[in-house]
């Protein structure tokens, strides 16, 4: 399971950066947007929505509605699903304990982060990465911060995509 323990620590981090609250610079706190929800396995797409992969195919970035979705990709989970299979866990104790841990990073990843768009000021593909623009304080920090396999999730994507991604979380801002 390589590279499925970034992805791991990544949601974990995930999950607690969104009840975390960060203060401005005049010592306010400013409580992070954002929540993680179960996962929309379906994840349909309506008009004007949009969905990209990161270039090795870990991570979905996805403008659906009113929200951006940040989760790992089918083809990830499927590799999870794989490498945590619980069918030939042994049985006794060790085999109980194999089974706890695989259910619960199974259960753990079964997750997606969602950003309300009512939140975002507008987008832009600058240097390489997708850059979201917060209203007032608000700071996605989830968003520019969480890295999987060694590089931060906005920056990547192939810039054809990020482009069209920011081009249309912008047109749904009316901008």
């Amino acid at each position: 399971m390589k590279r499925s323990v970034p992805a791991v620590i990544a949601m974990a981090v995930m999950a607690v950066a969104c009840g975390r609250h960060d203060s401005n610079r005049d010592g306010r706190n400013v409580e992070t947007q954002g929540s993680v929800a179960n996962r929309d396995t379906a994840l349909t797409l309506g008009a004007g929505d949009v969905k990209i992969v990161s270039e090795d195919s870990s991570v979905d970035l996805a403008l659906v509605g009113q929200r951006i979705v940040v989760r790992l990709s089918d083809k990830t989970m499927d590799r999870v699903r794989r490498e945590t299979d619980t069918a030939h866990a042994d049985s006794g104790f060790g085999g109980s304990i194999e089974r706890l841990v695989k259910r619960t990073v199974q259960s753990a990843l079964a997750h997606q982060f969602e950003y309300p768009l009512s939140d975002v000021r507008d987008a832009k593909y600058e240097n390489g990465a997708i850059v979201i623009e917060p209203n007032g304080d608000r700071k996605p920090r989830l968003l520019a911060n969480t890295k999987i396999n060694g590089k931060k999730v906005l920056e990547s994507f192939r810039p054809d995509d990020a482009k069209r991604f920011v081009a249309a979380v912008n047109a749904k801002k009316g901008l």
